[in-house]
C-alpha cells in the first residue's frame, strides 16, 4: 500500500503522542510516581493508606500478604497458563486439541493502587467515549460500512482480518443494534503523567471477576485502610451488568434465561467464568449444552429443552457457530448466527466484535472519533504507526531502535522490543516489515508509572503498573468500574502484561466523591414468579460430571480402605495362617478393583513385587492416583454447582491430599497414613455434600454415582472373601466385615459369633446399614423414581431386582441342617450372584449414560424372523 495514492487516513500528521514518545525515548525520563510528587511530597489521596501501613509495620504487611495468599488458595482462584511461543501465540479460545494447561494460583499484592477522584473522572469520561466510538465503528462495519467507503481507514484492516466475520453482517445493509456491551481497556501512564490506552479488549474481556475477588480479599486484609481512603465500591458495576443482560432478554420473555458460554475448563480464565456466572445470575454452559431448534436457542436439560434469551459470550467469535463460521469448532452452537439474525437470542458481546482489538486501529481512532462521534478523542492511545502507510513506515525506520513492533491485525504476534535485538536481528526484522508493511504496526516504547508494592524482601518497593479498566453498557451509555485491576508487567514491559501470562496483581482504589443518592440497579419480572421447590434445570453435561464426581469420591474411599487393610498387615508380622488367608483375599480384591495388577496380586505377600505394587498404588500412573486427579478435575468443572463454603472446603481437602501424596519411595508407613487421610477427606466431602446441597437432580446424580460405585465395591470385596469361604470361614467373614466398615455393627448385634447368614444379611440385604448392598440398591431405586424419564431404563425395579437372589441365599445359609455339599453349592451360587450383580451395576451405569448424558438410545434390529 505504500506505493498507492494517499488515503484520507494518511493525510493527518503523525499520531497524537508521537512527539512525546520521541522525547521520552531519547531523554530516558524517569517513570511517573503514583504516590510521590516531583517535589518529593506524598500525594494527598495516598496519605491515609501510608498511615495504615505504618501502623502495620513491615512484619504486619507480610503477614497480611500471607493471609491473602491463603485465602485465594482456599477459594481456588487460579488462571490456566500455556507455554506461549513467541510468534504466533495462542488466542483466548482453546482449540480442538487443547494443550493441558498449568494451573497457577492468583497472586495479589496487599498494597493497592490509589487514584484521585479528579484523575479518575478524566479516565471515566474518556473510556465511556471510547466504548461508544468502538461500538459505533463495529455497528458501521457490520452494517452500512460508511466509514470504510469514505476511506477513513484502509480496507485491509477489515477484509483481511480473521475476526471480521462476514456472516454476522446485516444482509440488508442496515445498522445492527449495540455490539459492544462489555469492554475493557489496558491503560499505562507515561512519564508525562498522561494515561494512554495500550490495548482495547472487545472480544470477551477478562478481568472483572478477578477485580471483584481482589476487592473482597482486600476488604479482609486492609479493611480499615479501605474505609479511611474512602475508596469507591465496585459491587454496583455487576448490578448494572446484570440489569443490562436482563433488559436485553426481556423483549423476548419476562424473566429471561441468561447463560454464560464458556470454552470450558481449559480456558485461562475459567475461574472467572464460574465467578461471573454466579455473580450475574447466569447459567454456566458450554457449546454442547445448547442447541438451535426452529430459530431459537435452547438449553439441553434433563427435563427437556429450555429456551435461552441471552448469551454472555466468553468464546471467541469465530468459534461460535460451526455451521457458518469455523466448521471444525466443537465449542460453539450450530445455527447460533441464524438465531441472532432473527432476533431470537441476544449475544453479548456481538459476534465479530473481536476485530476492534487489532493494534492497527489505534492509529485511526482519532480520525474516526471526529467522523463517527463528531468530537475529538478524549482518551489517547499509545502512539501507533501502521506500517502500511508510507509516511508511517519512514517514521518507524528513522527511529527503529526506539519502537515496539506488533502484528497489525494478529494479537497472537508477541510484541518485539527492537532495542533488545542485536543489529543483525534488527535488520532482519526491518526487512520483514518492508516486505509486508501492512502486517505490522510500531508503537512508542513507554516507561510505565510506578506505585509501591510489597517486594520479595518484605519491604515496599516501586513496581511498574498497568491498569485494566472495565466498562459495561447502561441504557444508551456506559458505566465504568471505579477502579478494579492493576497488574505488574514482567520486566517493566507493559506490552507483555496479559492475564494469561500471569504475574502479580493489585487492587485499584478510586477516591470517592461526595456521596449521592443510593441507586440499586435491577430488573424485577413483570409477572409473578411461579413457586417451586426444585433447584432449577440441570444440563446433561453437568449431571454427567456430578455422577462421575460421586463415583470418583467413592472409588477413592473404597480403594483407600482396601489399601489400609493390606498395609496394616504388611507392616506387621505375617506369620499365622489366618494372616496369609486374609492377605490373599485382600490381594484378590485389590486386583478385582484394578488397584494392583494380577501379577502383583499373585505374588506372595512377603515379596518385593507385592509390597512395591501396594506402596505405589496412589502414584499418578496408577488407578487410584488417576482417580484422585479425576476427582480434582471434576470438582473444578462442577464448582459452579457448589456454594462458596462448600468449594472452599472441597478445594482445601483436595489440596491437602495432593500435597501429602507419598512419593515413589515405597514407604509402607507413609502410605498407610495417606490412606487414613484419604478416608478422612472423603468422609468429610460426603458429609458436606449431604448437608449443603439441595435435593435436586444434581445432588441425586452425585449420590447415585456414589451408591453405584459402593455397590460394585461391596459385591467385589464380598466375592473375593467368598473365595476362601469353604476353607476358612472366620477369616472370610472377618475381612468382608472389615473392608465394608461393618465390624462394629456386627459385634453390637451378634457379639463375637461369626455366622454366614448374619454376615451376609448385614452386608447384602440390610437396608439400615449404609455399607450394605441392599442400602445402595434401594437408594438408587429411590433416586430413579424421582429423576425425569422414569419410563426409560434404568428403572427402579432394575436396581431392586439385583438384590433378589441374596434373600434366598441368606435364608438357605440360615438353616441348621445344611450339608457340606449344599454349603459348597451355596458358596458357588453366592459368588455367581455377586459377579452378576457387579455386571448388572455396570449395565445400569451404561443405561444412565445413554438416557441422561449422551441421549443415545439402544439399537434395534429390524427384519423378518424365521
Amino acid at each position: 500500500m505504500s506505493s498507492a495514492p494517499p488515503t484520507k487516513a494518511e493525510k493527518p500528521a503523525a499520531p497524537a503522542g508521537a512527539a512525546a514518545a520521541r522525547q521520552s525515548v531519547s531523554q530516558g525520563p524517569e517513570a511517573w510516581d503514583e504516590m510521590v510528587t516531583g517535589q518529593g511530597s506524598i500525594r494527598p489521596h495516598w496519605q491515609p493508606l501510608l498511615a495504615s501501613l505504618s501502623l502495620l509495620g513491615p512484619s504486619g504487611l507480610v503477614e497480611r500478604a500471607e493471609r491473602g495468599r491463603q485465602h485465594l488458595e482456599d477459594e481456588g482462584v487460579t488462571y490456566n497458563v500455556y507455554e506461549l511461543p513467541n510468534e504466533p501465540g495462542r488466542g483466548s479460545t482453546v482449540e480442538i486439541a487443547p494443550p493441558i494447561p498449568e494451573q497457577r494460583p492468583w497472586r495479589l499484592d496487599p498494597v493497592p493502587v490509589i487514584l484521585s477522584k479528579g484523575e479518575w473522572a478524566v479516565i471515566e469520561a474518556g473510556l465511556i467515549q471510547r466504548a461508544q466510538l468502538l461500538d459505533a465503528w463495529l455497528r458501521d462495519i457490520y452494517g452500512p460500512m460508511r466509514s470504510l467507503k469514505e476511506g477513513h481507514y484502509p480496507p485491509s484492516l477489515v477484509y483481511g482480518h480473521r475476526d471480521f466475520l462476514r456472516p454476522a453482517r446485516q444482509s440488508d445493509g442496515g445498522t445492527p443494534g449495540r455490539m459492544l456491551q462489555h469492554y475493557s481497556a489496558e491503560l499505562v501512564r507515561g512519564p508525562d503523567g498522561v494515561w494512554r490506552v495500550i490495548a482495547d479488549r472487545t472480544q470477551a474481556p477478562a478481568g472483572a471477576g478477578y477485580a471483584l475477588q481482589n476487592r473482597r480479599v482486600m476488604s479482609r486484609l486492609m479493611g480499615t485502610a479501605l474505609r479511611e481512603c474512602r475508596a469507591r465500591p465496585i459491587n454496583a458495576y455487576f448490578e448494572y451488568w446484570q440489569a443490562d443482560l436482563q433488559a436485553r432478554g426481556q423483549a423476548m420473555r419476562d424473566n429471561p434465561r441468561v447463560v454464560l458460554l464458556t470454552p470450558g475448563p481449559y480456558n485461562e480464565a475459567y475461574f472467572e467464568h464460574i465467578y461471573l456466572a454466579r455473580e450475574l445470575g447466569a447459567t454456566l454452559v458450554e457449546g454442547a449444552d445448547l442447541t438451535m431448534r426452529d430459530g431459537r436457542i435452547y438449553l439441553k436439560t434433563l427435563g427437556g429443552l429450555d429456551p435461552v434469551e441471552v448469551i454472555l459470550r466468553r468464546l471467541d467469535g469465530e468459534w461460535c457457530d460451526p455451521l457458518e463460521l469455523r466448521a471444525e469448532s466443537a465449542l460453539g452452537v450450530t445455527g447460533l448466527l441464524q438465531a441472532v439474525r432473527e432476533n431470537r437470542v441476544a449475544v453479548s458481546n456481538g459476534i465479530g466484535s473481536g476485530i476492534a482489538e487489532q493494534p492497527a486501529m489505534l492509529a485511526f481512532l482519532p480520525n474516526l472519533a471526529e467522523q463517527l462521534l463528531g468530537e475529538p478523542l478524549q482518551m489517547p492511545s499509545i502512539a501507533t504507526w501502521w506500517c502500511g502507510q508510507s509516511y508511517a513506515l519512514s517514521e518507524v525506520e528513522s527511529r527503529f531502535d526506539q519502537m515496539v513492533v506488533r502484528g497489525a491485525r494478529d494479537l497472537r504476534f508477541a510484541p518485539i522490543t527492537v532495542a533488545n535485538l542485536s543489529d543483525a536481528e534488527q535488520a532482519a526484522l526491518l526487512a520483514r516489515i518492508k516486505a509486508r508493511p501492512a502486517d505490522f504496526v510500531a508503537q512508542e516504547r513507554i516507561v510505565p508509572s510506578v506505585a509501591p508494592g510489597l517486594g520479595e524482601s518484605g519491604k515496599l518497593e516501586p513496581t511498574p503498573i498497568l491498569l485494566r479498566v472495565q466498562v459495561v453498557a447502561d441504557g444508551d451509555s456506559y458505566v465504568v468500574m471505579p477502579g478494579g485491576l492493576a497488574r505488574v508487567p514482567f520486566g517493566g514491559d507493559p506490552f507483555s502484561a496479559t492475564i494469561q501470562r500471569g504475574g502479580i496483581n493489585k487492587d485499584v482504589w478510586v477516591e470517592a466523591t461526595d456521596p449521592g443518592p443510593l441507586v440499586i440497579r435491577g430488573n424485577t419480572p413483570r409477572n409473578r414468579l411461579q413457586l417451586r421447590r426444585s433447584s432449577g434445570t440441570l444440563q446433561s453435561r453437568v449431571a454427567d460430571d456430578l455422577f462421575w464426581l460421586g463415583r470418583s469420591v467413592e472409588r477413592l474411599d473404597d480403594g483407600a480402605r482396601l489399601l489400609r487393610g493390606t498395609l496394616s498387615r504388611l507392616i506387621g508380622e505375617i506369620g499365622s495362617a489366618r494372616d496369609l488367608v486374609e492377605m490373599s483375599v485382600l490381594a484378590r480384591a485389590l486386583s478385582r478393583c484394578g488397584i494392583i495388577d494380577q501379577r502383583a496380586a499373585a505374588a506372595p505377600p512377603d515379596t518385593q513385587v507385592f509390597a512395591r505394587a501396594v506402596t505405589n498404588a496412589c502414584a499418578p500412573s496408577q488407578t487410584l492416583g488417576q482417580t484422585l486427579e479425576a476427582m480434582e478435575r471434576l470438582a473444578a468443572v462442577a464448582r459452579h454447582r457448589f456454594s462458596a463454603d462448600m468449594w472452599r472446603m472441597l478445594n482445601h481437602l483436595l489440596g491437602e491430599l495432593r500435597l501429602s501424596r507419598p512419593g515413589a519411595g515405597g514407604d509402607p508407613d507413609a502410605m498407610l497414613e495417606f490412606c487414613d487421610q484419604i478416608i478422612r477427606a472423603t468422609a468429610a466431602i460426603a458429609g458436606m455434600l449431604a448437608e449443603h446441597m439441595t435435593r435436586g437432580s444434581g445432588w441425586r446424580f452425585l449420590d447415585f454415582g456414589r451408591r453405584l460405585e459402593r455397590g460394585i465395591y461391596i459385591a467385589r470385596t464380598v466375592s473375593a472373601a467368598a473365595t476362601v469361604l469353604s476353607s476358612n470361614q472366620e477369616s472370610a467373614f472377618r475381612i468382608a466385615l472389615e473392608l465394608n466398615d461393618s465390624s462394629l455393627t456386627y459385634r453390637r448385634r451378634y457379639r463375637a459369633s461369626l455366622q454366614a447368614a448374619a454376615v451376609f444379611d448385614l452386608l447384602l440385604l440390610d437396608a439400615s446399614n449404609p455399607h450394605s448392598l441392599g442400602f445402595q440398591l434401594q437408594t438408587m431405586a429411590q433416586h430413579l423414581d424421582i429423576l425425569p424419564r422414569r419410563e426409560q431404563p434404568p428403572r427402579s425395579e432394575d436396581c431392586l431386582s439385583l438384590s433378589q437372589p441374596f434373600a434366598d441365599i441368606v435364608e438357605r445359609f440360615d438353616r441348621d441342617d445344611l450339608s457340606s455339599a449344599e454349603w459348597q453349592s451355596q458358596v458357588l451360587r453366592l459368588r455367581g450372584s455377586l459377579d452378576a450383580t457387579t455386571q448388572g451395576l455396570m449395565d445400569i451405569s451404561d443405561q444412565i449414560t445413554r438416557t441422561y448424558f449422551s441421549h443415545i438410545q439402544l439399537a434395534h434390529a429390524f427384519g423378518f424372523g424365521s
